[in-house]
């Protein structure tokens, strides 16, 4: 996360926003209301630790405790000052001197580098060209970006200022990566998303989610579901087998909409994108305004749901 814009001691912050208690974090504090860096990551998967911190960077190592794979990662916040951003490239420089492997740097670089990627430009200035000559000093890959043209939006103004920048090493060691844009909520900026599609995914097992105890109905749903299952046998036998047959039905609710965290997060980010898309052309009326702010209560009450689901 960049632009935390977070002084001081950020443990509740941190809880706020990834509840589990395998969270690892490394931050960078914000200069006043600039700037600010925040890396997170998952302490069964792997093993973190900061390796150097800069004035507009800070740089981890990671060992997967699950894989046979190292690398690093760098978060950049680079001021909106050409004349700053000098340093910001200076420190990537340094940085890069300190490591071999795989590296991935990510961030709001403030500055794009050709005119396409900002709206309504059509000079390629200074400070994009020294920009693309320290990707290009410094060996690192600019990966198409997917899902759209812009990751910065304020008003009529948009442009590429956020993005991944990874290592060829990184590079080799990966099949489809690729980087994404993800759905906006309250910032100005749109999360990006480096998906590497190397990992192998776990087998699926089932799992009671205590959020679906917050479902208006659901308790209803498991007495009547209870109530219809008819065995004969031993208390014990009749037992298990009451709760065999109740776990299939919460299989099956598992992939209903009102079970589904990820088709409900799905379902609601699509609406907020229309939203937004209507936005960029047009003020919205009272209606879909109202419409809009329904929509993000939802995701509010959503997300807290996922923090209980991470519990």
């Amino acid at each position: 996360m960049q632009e935390t814009k977070v002084e001081g001691d950020i443990e509740e912050i941190v809880r706020q926003i990834w509840g589990g208690r395998w969270v690892r974090y490394a931050c960078l504090e914000a200069s006043g209301t600039r700037g600010g860096i925040l890396l997170l990551w998952d302490c069964r998967v792997w093993k973190g630790e900061v390796l150097q911190t800069g004035a507009y960077t800070l740089t981890c190592k990671f060992d997967a405790l699950l894989q046979n794979f190292q690398c690093h990662i760098t978060g950049v916040y680079a001021p909106n000052c050409r004349i700053e951003r000098k340093k910001v490239w200076r420190e990537i420089g340094a940085v890069r001197g300190l490591m071999e492997g795989p590296w991935a740097v990510c961030g709001d670089f403030n500055v794009t580098r050709y005119p396409s990627e900002k709206r309504e430009c059509s000079r390629r200035s200074r400070a994009m060209v020294e920009f693309s000559d320290c990707i290009e000093d410094m060996e690192l890959i600019d990966l198409r970006l997917e899902g759209g043209n812009y990751t910065w939006f304020n008003h009529t103004a948009a442009s590429r200022i956020d993005r991944f920048l990874i290592s060829e090493e990184w590079d080799a060691r990966f099949r489809n990566i690729k980087q994404s844009i993800q759905q906006r909520l309250i910032s100005d900026h749109s999360p990006v998303a480096l998906d590497c599609g190397a990992w192998e995914q776990a087998k699926s097992y089932f799992k009671f989610e205590n959020w679906w105890l917050n479902v208006e109905g659901f308790e209803d749903r498991i007495r009547e579901w209870w109530g219809s299952f008819e065995f004969s046998g031993r208390p014990d036998y009749i037992l298990a087998c009451k709760l065999k047959a109740l776990k299939a039905k919460l299989k099956g609710w598992s992939r209903s909409y009102k079970g589904n965290l990820g088709m409900q997060k799905s379902k609601l980010l699509s609406k907020l994108a229309d939203f937004e898309t209507t936005q960029q052309l047009r003020a919205l009326t009272e209606e879909e305004s109202v419409r809009k702010a329904a929509t993000l209560m939802e995701i509010v009450v959503q997300l807290k749901n996922e923090e209980l689901a991470w519990r």
